[in-house]
């Protein structure tokens, strides 16, 4: 049995936890940092304040190189929520996420702009039912940097297909959140062994303010 002491040791041992690195162009998803999640009245919410802080401050690097950036929302409109499936079934607070309430609503905290996509969602990872492979493929997105909540749930969903569908996911180890601390640190090493780099928002600052001059997308997105 592996032990959370001996984890990394025995994972590098094994080959696990190499770097993929960033690509040629990064994009920034938020997920679901909505109020049903972010408010912790809610029955799905946690209290998510230094995440948001984080993101935002992600957002303004981002924003500072003209790279894209998408935010999702769960939101459902069927009143029997057949559009949630079985999942419903599973998680009853999935109620609260009913089309038109505030609870599908981004965090008005959060700095959301016109322009910036927003994937309506129905399940866990972004990718799944959703035109966001088509919208980063518009725009040559190969990295696609990922923030939100909740990082066992929804985080991790979206990381593992990121790398399924052959994108570079890199998951912000301080600005994505969970209800559960014990959730949010073992989904942590698992994706970092497994699905995709685990960086901080400082690291990414560093490396995206580096990396990628303003403006350098311009003949990318004409092509």
């Amino acid at each position: 049995m592996v032990h959370q002491q001996g984890d990394e040791d025995l994972y590098k041992e094994r080959g696990f936890g190499k770097l993929l690195g960033f690509g040629k162009k990064p994009g920034l998803i938020v997920v679901d940092m909505i109020e049903g999640f972010t408010d912790p009245s809610m029955p799905m919410g946690s209290d998510l304040t230094l995440q948001i802080n984080k993101v935002n401050a992600l957002l303004e690097i981002i924003r500072n190189k003209d790279l894209p950036v998408f935010f999702t929302t769960i939101s459902y409109d069927d009143d029997t929520f057949a559009d949630s499936g079985l999942w419903y079934q599973k998680m009853e607070g999935l109620k609260t996420l009913k089309a038109g309430t505030s609870a599908v609503n981004v965090d008005p905290r959060l700095d959301i702009r016109y322009g910036d996509g927003l994937i309506v969602k129905k399940y866990a990872s972004a990718f799944f039912g959703t035109d966001l492979i088509a919208r980063l493929n518009a725009q040559n997105v190969d990295t696609v940097i990922i923030v939100g909540c909740t990082t066992c749930g929804c985080v991790r969903a979206t990381a593992v297909d990121a790398l399924q569908y052959g994108y570079r996911p890199i998951v912000v180890e301080d600005a994505v959140g969970d209800r559960s601390l014990a959730s949010h640190e073992q989904s942590i090493i698992d994706m970092r062994q497994k699905y995709a780099d685990v960086l901080t928002t400082e690291e990414i600052i560093t490396t995206v303010s580096a990396k990628y001059p303003k403006g350098s997308f311009t003949a990318l997105i004409k092509e």
